[in-house]
């Protein structure tokens, strides 16, 4: 069901596709464009007649002239009043209860009240709207006895005096400004409302592009940073192997050995290619399903061998089940790869870098530590290889462990030389 059909006289914003009321029509949004226009029209139409009425009226009466000033007077700083309720709805309503003092001269003019009560609820506040509705008939009741009974005696009673009719327009007044001001909150909160929440879905939106951007950036590393080590390690062997004898028959074991690490490289590198042809296929949607399934813990020994055909003096240790859980296991995966592939690049003859996988009924945990001194890898030749890393991998197995729940430790070792790793990932059950 649409957003217009759950709320009957909705429209729908085009940007942010929620839910607002009925725009205003045509002549209110023409006076909402115009507000000069507005309020010069209203005191000619309203505020210049109500002026007239009173000096008319008084005028018939046949009051004094001073009279007759003081009502255009009064009846005109009440009219005046009426550009300034939008911003100054306070000076409004006070300038108003001036035309109700002229009613000590005149039965007229005393209208432009009903504005200012009207401007107070919409534009002040509900409450002072009722305020200058309740001054506004007491100066009334009080202008009026002072017409009949001291201004003009004989000309009114006391039922003038209790009229009805002023109160009843001034609550008219009031209850159509609380009706219009209570439209306008509500309307404006519903606009606000909907930008809020169009800003909120762009934010997540890019708080998802985000995640997302990192998650590649970690599977890319995780990827191409270790196949590459392997690759470089590889070709760094053979190029050595070429070089080291010189004899005919050594240089015949040489070209085995050398031919062997290339072919290892080959193998390595179509393995990444498959990597990454597996994530751009998860990455391109749903409809395109991934060549292989994302590494595993049984994948970790080919892992260890392929390190070790390096030269890299890898053990591996498993203790307990690991759950089969495959977010868990490619957890495990990664920080075993994270290890070895620092080692390889890093640690300097290293004599050990030993793997252990210890899982219970509570949670998981991979220790990767080795025994080298950090620095930088050494090259057959002896130079010194690249300089540290970036640092992406490390915080890119701390992104996929949190995700999980568990914690990750990376440092020096405290007691000897060495690097280690320790992940702690808790096993999820369905009462977790």
């Amino acid at each position: 069901m649409t957003p217009a059909a759950l709320a009957p006289g909705a429209v729908v914003d085009g940007t942010g596709g929620i839910a607002l009321p009925d725009a205003p029509g045509r002549l209110r949004r023409f006076w909402a464009r115009h507000p000069v226009v507005t309020d010069v029209l209203l005191m000619l139409l309203w505020g210049g007649p109500e002026v007239i009425a009173a000096f008319g009226n008084v005028f018939q009466a046949d009051r004094s002239t001073g009279a007759r000033i003081v009502v255009i007077v009064l009846v005109g700083v009440a009219v005046a009043g009426i550009p300034l309720r939008r911003t100054y709805p306070a000076a409004t309503a006070v300038l108003g209860l001036a035309s109700v003092v002229a009613m000590a001269w005149t039965e007229a003019g005393y209208s432009p009240v009903l504005v200012a009560a009207y401007a107070a609820a919409v534009w002040w506040s509900r409450a002072a709207g009722w305020w200058t509705a309740a001054v506004a008939t007491v100066l009334a009741v009080g202008a009026t006895a002072v017409r009949v009974w001291v201004v003009a005696p004989g000309s009114g009673g006391l039922a003038d005096v209790l009229s009805p009719q002023p109160a009843a327009f001034l609550l008219a007044a009031v209850l159509i400004g609380i009706n219009v001001a209570n439209r306008r909150r509500y309307t404006q909160a519903l606009i606000d409302r909907a930008h809020q929440l169009a800003r909120e879905r762009d934010q997540q939106a890019q708080l998802a592009t985000a995640a997302e951007r990192a998650r590649i950036a970690r599977e890319m590393h995780d990827i191409v940073s270790h196949s590459l080590t392997v690759m470089v390690r590889l070709a760094e062997g053979a190029a050595a192997g070429s070089a080291a004898g010189s004899a005919a028959a050594s240089s015949a074991g040489a070209e085995s050995a050398a031919t062997a690490a290339m072919r290892g490289v080959a193998d390595v590198g179509r393995g990444a290619m498959g990597d990454m042809r597996r994530m751009l296929g998860v990455l391109g949607g749903a409809d395109e399903p991934a060549l292989a399934p994302q590494p595993s813990l049984h994948d970790v020994p080919q892992l260890v061998d392929r390190f070790r055909a390096l030269g890299t003096p890898v053990s591996l240790e498993l203790v307990g089940v690991v759950p089969d859980d495959d977010a868990l296991q490619l957890a495990v995966y990664r920080v075993i790869q994270e290890g070895l592939t620092n080692a390889a690049r890093h640690a300097r003859q290293a004599r050990s870098v030993d793997v252990r996988v210890a899982a219970s009924d509570i949670d998981v945990t991979v220790v990767v530590t080795d025994d080298g001194r950090t620095g930088g890898p050494v090259r057959p030749d002896g130079s010194a290889d690249v300089g540290p890393g970036s640092g992406r991998g490390l915080i890119g197995i701390d992104e996929r462990i949190r995700a999980l729940g568990g914690q990750v430790s990376a440092g020096p070792r405290a007691d000897t030389d060495g690097w280690q790793i320790r992940a702690t990932i808790p096993v999820r059950t369905e009462d977790r």
